[in-house]
C-alpha cells in the first residue's frame, strides 16, 4: 500500500511531547474528509438528477430526435459526475486508510507511555519526579497511565472505523465506476429500439471500419428501411408505428451476432454492420428476415455494400443507400 501521509502528517516517533500536535493533525484531516463526504453527496445527487432528466426526455418525448439528443447528453454528464466521484471516493479511502495507520501507531505510543508510567510510578523517587514544575506522585503515574491507555483504546477504536469507512468508499467507488459504464452505455443506445443511437453508432462504424482493414477481414453494411411506417402511424396511432419499430430492430438482432452494430439511423431506419460475410451472403439473411417480417404483418426494404479500400464511412453508407433505393426499382 502507498505509505504516503497527508499533507502535514508526521511520522510515527513523534514522543509524547507530539502526541496533541499529531491529534490536531488527525482532527484536521478529519475535517478535510468529511468535506469531501459531502462533495461526493453532491455529486452523487447531481448524478442522480442526470439520470432523472435523461428518463424525464424519454418519457416525455419519444423517439423525438431532439429527445434523443438530450437524454444522450444528461446521461453522458452522469457519467462523467459517477466517473469523477469514484476517484474522489478511492483518494479519499486511501487517506483514510493512511489515517487510520497513524491512530494505531499512535495508540501504541501511548501504551508505550502508559507502561513507563506504570514503571515510574513503583519507583521508590516516584514522589521526586518533577512535570512541568509539579511534583508527581505514584498515583497520579498511575491515573496518567490509565489515561494514556484509554485515549490509546479510543485511537484503535477510531483506526479500525476508518478502516471500515475506507472499504466502504472503496466499495461505492466500484459501483459508481459500473454505474458509470452503464450510463455510457444507455447514452448511446436509442431507447426504443435497443439499437446505437446515430453519433455513437457512427463511431463505433468507423471502428469496425479500421478493425477490418487492420485483420484484411470483409465488411458488410445492410442499409434498411421500414416499408410504411408513416402509413401505420396515420392509421394506427403512433404507438403502433414504435411497436413497428421495435418488432423490426428484434428480428434484425435475431439474424445478427451479439458483436454485429444495429445503428438507428433515423425514423425508420437502421444501418447492420456485419464483418467477415459478403453482400451476398447478407442478402441471404435478410431474405428471410423478410419472410418472418411479413408474418408479422410488417416489411422492410434493404440495401447492401461492401467495404472498399477507400471507403469512408459516408460512402460506405451511401452505396448501401443506393442499393436500397436501385431494389425498389427491380
Amino acid at each position: 500500500m502507498d505509505d504516503r501521509r497527508p499533507e502535514g502528517e508526521e511520522g510515527p516517533n513523534v514522543g509524547e511531547e507530539g502526541l496533541g500536535e499529531a491529534d490536531q493533525t488527525l482532527a484536521d484531516n478529519e475535517q478535510t474528509l468529511g468535506e469531501r463526504d459531502q462533495t461526493v453527496s453532491d455529486r452523487d445527487q447531481q448524478a442522480s438528477e442526470d439520470d432523472q432528466a435523461a428518463s424525464d426526455w424519454d418519457v416525455d418525448h419519444g423517439g423525438d430526435p431532439t429527445a434523443h439528443a438530450g437524454s444522450t447528453a444528461a446521461r453522458a454528464q452522469a457519467s462523467r459526475e459517477r466517473e469523477e466521484t469514484s476517484a474522489l471516493r478511492d483518494r479519499t479511502a486511501h487517506e483514510r486508510d493512511i489515517s487510520a495507520q497513524r491512530r494505531d501507531e499512535l495508540s501504541m505510543l501511548r501504551d508505550q507511555i502508559a507502561q513507563e508510567r506504570d514503571r515510574d510510578a513503583t519507583t521508590t523517587d516516584a514522589k521526586d519526579e518533577l512535570t512541568d514544575g509539579h511534583t508527581l506522585r505514584p498515583e497520579d503515574l498511575l491515573e496518567r497511565a490509565r489515561a494514556s491507555r484509554i485515549r490509546a483504546a479510543n485511537d484503535r477504536e477510531r483506526a479500525a472505523r476508518d478502516r471500515e469507512q475506507a472499504a466502504r468508499d472503496r466499495e461505492q467507488a466500484q459501483l459508481d465506476r459500473e454505474q458509470a459504464a452503464y450510463d455510457r452505455e444507455r447514452a448511446g443506445t436509442d431507447e426504443l429500439t435497443g439499437a446505437r443511437r446515430r453519433g455513437v453508432g457512427l463511431e463505433e462504424l468507423e471502428n469496425e471500419m479500421r478493425r477490418a482493414r487492420r485483420e484484411g477481414n470483409s465488411l458488410v453494411a445492410a442499409y434498411v428501411d421500414v416499408d410504411g411506417l408513416k402509413s401505420v402511424n396515420d392509421r394506427q396511432g403512433h404507438a403502433a408505428g414504435d411497436e413497428l419499430l421495435r418488432t423490426v430492430a428484434e428480428m434484425l438482432r435475431r439474424h445478427m451476432r451479439s458483436y454485429d452494430l444495429l445503428v438507428r439511423l433515423g425514423g425508420d431506419e437502421f444501418l447492420c454492420v456485419v464483418p467477415n460475410i459478403t453482400a451476398a451472403e447478407g442478402r441471404r439473411r435478410f431474405d428471410d428476415l423478410r419472410s418472418e417480417l411479413s408474418d408479422a404483418k410488417g416489411s422492410i426494404s434493404v440495401g447492401f455494400s461492401e467495404l472498399l479500400g477507400a471507403d469512408s464511412p459516408g460512402e460506405f453508407i451511401k452505396r448501401a443507400d443506393s442499393d436500397l433505393l436501385a431494389s425498389r426499382k427491380r
